[in-house]
């Protein structure tokens, strides 16, 4: 796993806070998320992490199991549950790479996809704040776009990553992600392991074979 504060300028997780990496994140896990908005929508505060849920809940929602985790970027400004978020509250999942299904006649078949130069994936997402009498709940949304060139034979849609000259700008509420260029992204099959939540470790991400393997 990488580094999460690496060459972000953030203050990282307090000792205190518990988190272990993860190579199998799944909704409704915890996640740490870059940020310069404060606890209380304070604008321009120091680049921070702290832990936010994934699986999103608008200020004004109520619990659901059904709670989104991806949004399309293309309309996010035009949707009730995420405009204000857009607008006010964006942030950053550093990771190592990403899981895609492809859809095969065997079945679906999950694949890794990372940088090829080996630095870390920065995932623009949203977050939003909900409260309750007893509750305190931090939670984001994954964005998403149009798969590239990279990425699109696996699946159509892929996360929205920021370059490093761009981040600065999307955590102010600024600035808008460019299109990944292609020639960025690598992929390989792994083990349909990744399904399961309770599995977890470096060999999820381990490349398997395939019929091409053998041709």
């Amino acid at each position: 796993m990488v580094d999460i504060s690496l060459g972000l300028e953030s203050e990282p997780l307090s000792e205190l806070t518990p988190f272990e990496p993860s190579w199998n994140v799944a909704p409704q896990q915890w996640v740490p998320v870059i940020t310069s908005t404060g606890v209380h929508g304070e604008s321009n505060v120091p680049r921070h992490m702290r832990l936010m849920r994934w699986g999103f809940r608008p200020s004004w929602g109520k619990p659901s199991n059904r709670e989104p985790i991806n949004a399309r970027f293309e309309t996010v400004t035009e949707k009730p549950m995420f405009k204000q978020a857009y607008a006010r509250r964006r942030g950053i999942v550093p990771a190592d790479g990403w899981y895609e299904w492809m859809t095969t006649p065997q079945g679906k078949t999950p694949w890794y996809h990372y940088r090829m130069d080996g630095s870390p994936c920065y995932l623009a997402v949203v977050w939003e704040t909900w409260r309750d009498d007893e509750h305190h709940l931090e939670s984001f949304v994954m964005l998403t776009t149009q798969a590239n060139e990279d990425c699109k034979d696996v699946h159509h849609r892929m996360p929205v990553i920021l370059q490093p000259n761009e981040i600065k700008d999307w955590l102010c509420g600024e600035g808008t992600p460019s299109a990944t260029e292609v020639g960025l992204i690598d992929r390989h099959p792994v083990s349909k392991k990744v399904n399961n939540a309770t599995h977890d470790g470096p060999e999820l991400i381990r490349a398997i074979p395939t019929l091409l393997d053998h041709e």
